[in-house]
Protein backbone atom coordinates (compact mmCIF):
# COMPACT_ATOMS: atom_id res chain seq x y z
CA UNK A 1 0.00 0.00 0.00
CA UNK A 2 1.07 2.95 -0.99
CA UNK A 3 -0.11 6.14 1.15
CA UNK A 4 -2.20 8.83 -0.55
CA UNK A 5 -0.95 11.85 0.08
CA UNK A 6 -4.29 14.41 0.77
CA UNK A 7 -5.57 16.75 -1.52
CA UNK A 8 -5.01 20.25 -1.00
CA UNK A 9 -6.91 23.19 -3.12
CA UNK A 10 -10.25 23.61 -4.17
CA UNK A 11 -11.84 20.76 -6.73
CA UNK A 12 -14.49 22.33 -8.98
CA UNK A 13 -17.48 20.48 -9.27
CA UNK A 14 -20.36 20.36 -11.97
CA UNK A 15 -22.28 22.16 -9.11
CA UNK A 16 -20.10 25.15 -8.56
CA UNK A 17 -19.80 25.49 -12.21
CA UNK A 18 -22.98 25.99 -12.75
CA UNK A 19 -23.31 28.47 -9.97
CA UNK A 20 -20.46 30.41 -11.23
CA UNK A 21 -22.05 30.30 -14.93
CA UNK A 22 -25.75 31.51 -13.31
CA UNK A 23 -23.96 34.26 -10.56
CA UNK A 24 -21.82 35.43 -14.54
CA UNK A 25 -24.87 35.93 -16.60
CA UNK A 26 -26.92 37.45 -13.32
CA UNK A 27 -24.17 39.97 -12.99
CA UNK A 28 -23.72 40.58 -16.95
CA UNK A 29 -27.81 40.90 -17.02
CA UNK A 30 -27.76 43.59 -14.60
CA UNK A 31 -25.06 45.57 -16.31
CA UNK A 32 -26.63 45.66 -19.65
CA UNK A 33 -30.05 46.55 -17.54
CA UNK A 34 -28.21 48.95 -15.61
CA UNK A 35 -26.50 50.88 -18.50
CA UNK A 36 -29.86 50.50 -20.32
CA UNK A 37 -31.42 52.36 -17.37
CA UNK A 38 -28.77 55.70 -17.86
CA UNK A 39 -30.73 58.13 -20.28
CA UNK A 40 -28.86 61.31 -20.88
CA UNK A 41 -30.55 64.41 -20.25
CA UNK A 42 -30.78 67.42 -22.46
CA UNK A 43 -32.49 70.97 -22.85
CA UNK A 44 -31.30 71.03 -26.43
CA UNK A 45 -33.69 69.40 -29.58
CA UNK A 46 -30.58 69.31 -31.82
CA UNK A 47 -28.98 67.20 -29.10
CA UNK A 48 -32.27 65.00 -28.77
CA UNK A 49 -32.29 64.62 -32.70
CA UNK A 50 -28.57 63.56 -32.88
CA UNK A 51 -28.83 60.82 -29.83
CA UNK A 52 -28.85 57.70 -30.90
CA UNK A 53 -29.96 56.25 -27.34
CA UNK A 54 -33.21 57.43 -25.55
CA UNK A 55 -32.74 60.40 -23.54
CA UNK A 56 -34.76 62.90 -21.32
CA UNK A 57 -35.92 65.99 -23.55
CA UNK A 58 -36.50 68.98 -21.13
CA UNK A 59 -38.38 71.54 -22.51
CA UNK A 60 -41.65 74.29 -22.05
CA UNK A 61 -45.13 73.26 -23.71
CA UNK A 62 -45.44 74.83 -27.35
CA UNK A 63 -48.59 73.97 -28.44
CA UNK A 64 -52.09 72.42 -26.73
CA UNK A 65 -51.52 69.20 -27.74
CA UNK A 66 -54.20 67.06 -29.33
CA UNK A 67 -55.20 63.15 -30.44
CA UNK A 68 -53.73 62.31 -34.17
CA UNK A 69 -56.18 59.79 -36.42
CA UNK A 70 -53.74 57.06 -34.73
CA UNK A 71 -54.74 57.67 -31.12
CA UNK A 72 -52.13 58.75 -29.68
CA UNK A 73 -51.29 62.26 -27.95
CA UNK A 74 -49.42 64.94 -29.98
CA UNK A 75 -48.03 68.33 -28.73
CA UNK A 76 -44.97 70.72 -29.61
CA UNK A 77 -42.22 71.23 -27.00
CA UNK A 78 -40.25 74.34 -27.11
CA UNK A 79 -36.26 73.95 -26.23
CA UNK A 80 -34.95 77.24 -24.55
CA UNK A 81 -33.65 78.49 -27.69
CA UNK A 82 -37.43 78.37 -29.13
CA UNK A 83 -36.78 75.82 -31.56
CA UNK A 84 -39.91 73.42 -31.75
CA UNK A 85 -40.18 69.81 -32.20
CA UNK A 86 -43.31 67.13 -32.90
CA UNK A 87 -43.13 64.65 -29.52
CA UNK A 88 -45.46 61.62 -30.45
CA UNK A 89 -46.79 59.46 -26.71
CA UNK A 90 -48.89 56.37 -26.60
CA UNK A 91 -50.20 57.22 -22.79
CA UNK A 92 -52.72 59.76 -22.83
CA UNK A 93 -52.77 63.08 -21.98
CA UNK A 94 -51.45 63.95 -18.37
CA UNK A 95 -53.16 65.46 -15.82
CA UNK A 96 -52.93 69.90 -15.46
CA UNK A 97 -51.07 69.23 -18.85
CA UNK A 98 -52.10 72.64 -19.47
CA UNK A 99 -51.04 73.82 -16.66
CA UNK A 100 -47.63 72.54 -17.35
CA UNK A 101 -44.18 74.93 -16.21
CA UNK A 102 -41.97 72.55 -17.84
CA UNK A 103 -42.24 68.81 -19.42
CA UNK A 104 -39.64 66.44 -19.63
CA UNK A 105 -40.37 63.52 -22.49
CA UNK A 106 -38.48 60.05 -21.86
CA UNK A 107 -37.95 58.60 -24.82
CA UNK A 108 -35.93 58.84 -28.83
CA UNK A 109 -36.36 60.67 -31.99
CA UNK A 110 -37.86 58.94 -35.31
CA UNK A 111 -36.14 60.34 -38.11
CA UNK A 112 -39.29 58.61 -40.24
CA UNK A 113 -41.82 60.17 -38.58
CA UNK A 114 -39.92 63.22 -37.80
CA UNK A 115 -41.36 63.24 -34.04
CA UNK A 116 -39.78 62.73 -30.88
CA UNK A 117 -41.27 58.95 -29.93
CA UNK A 118 -42.00 59.39 -26.05
CA UNK A 119 -41.90 56.67 -23.93
CA UNK A 120 -43.00 58.73 -20.67
CA UNK A 121 -44.10 62.34 -19.72
CA UNK A 122 -42.81 63.83 -17.02
CA UNK A 123 -45.06 67.25 -16.20
CA UNK A 124 -44.20 70.04 -13.81
CA UNK A 125 -46.84 71.71 -12.26
CA UNK A 126 -46.78 74.85 -10.54
CA UNK A 127 -46.59 74.42 -6.94
CA UNK A 128 -49.38 75.54 -4.83
CA UNK A 129 -46.62 76.38 -2.15
CA UNK A 130 -44.86 78.60 -3.86
CA UNK A 131 -45.85 82.40 -2.59
CA UNK A 132 -48.30 84.07 -5.02
CA UNK A 133 -47.55 88.47 -5.48
CA UNK A 134 -49.61 90.54 -4.21
CA UNK A 135 -50.81 93.76 -5.81
CA UNK A 136 -50.94 96.47 -3.04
Amino acid sequence: MTPTTPRRGFALKPLHIAGLVIILLAVAYGGAGFQNGFRSYTQSIDEAVAATRSVQLAGFLGSTGEYDAQGRFTFMLQDETGKLLKVVSHEPRPANFEHAISIVAIGRYDQQEEAFISDQLLVKCPSKYQEVPTQS
